[in-house]
């Protein structure tokens, strides 16, 4: 005897979606057609329980759209809250409702209190160092309260701020120092 699983989960998924985008009822105006590239700037947010919770964006102009599965997508489930800026291409909307993307690039902007983190991967040469090397190329040093916890996750990419005193010359090249004041894991290490 067979149960009724799928077809429930189907349903469920559908009361979902029509709860978490209750306030885009048909509205249009995500600024291009179905595959056309689009850059929008909003604040992540996932609404719903796991395994269902659904990724979306929730614009400045009030439009909340949804994100399509994705690496990205995996890595902006980890900046929950966070204001960002996509560049990703217009899916069709889901059951003429919701607008969705497919995002193919991200950039954090910076936090309420102004600091634009910093983002990248990170690195440990030796059990009492920590370092970051950042999206730009650049690596810093990672001091402050934070090493020890940073120390962990070698090969995580991860967004830092905090404050930036000086360079130091390591005999390899320049090498930036940053006192983290606060972090978050984007990507669990490889």
């Amino acid at each position: 005897m067979k149960t009724g699983f799928a077809p429930a989960v189907a349903c469920l998924s559908l009361v979902i979606v029509s709860v978490a985008l209750g306030g885009c009822g048909g509205t249009k105006g995500h600024g291009g057609s179905t595959g056309e590239t689009v850059n929008v700037e909003g604040k992540v947010s996932l609404r719903g329980s796991l395994p269902f919770a659904l990724l979306l964006l929730e614009a400045k102009d009030g439009m909340i759209y949804m994100i399509d599965t994705s690496p990205i997508a995996d890595e902006l489930k980890h900046l929950n809250e966070m204001v960002v800026r996509v560049t990703a291409k217009v899916l069709p909307e889901v059951k003429g409702d919701a607008p969705a993307l497919s995002v193919v690039a991200y950039e954090l902007l910076p936090l309420p209190t102004g600091e634009r983190p910093l983002v990248g991967v990170v690195v440990s040469d030796s059990p009492d160092q920590v370092a970051m090397r950042a999206e730009d190329g650049a690596t810093w040093l990672i001091e402050g309260e934070f090493k020890p916890v940073l120390l962990g996750f070698a090969g995580a990419k991860i967004w830092i701020v905090g404050d930036r005193p000086y360079a130091v010359n390591t005999g390899r090249g320049d090498v930036r120092s940053i006192n983290v004041t606060q972090y978050g894991i984007i990507r669990e290490p490889r």
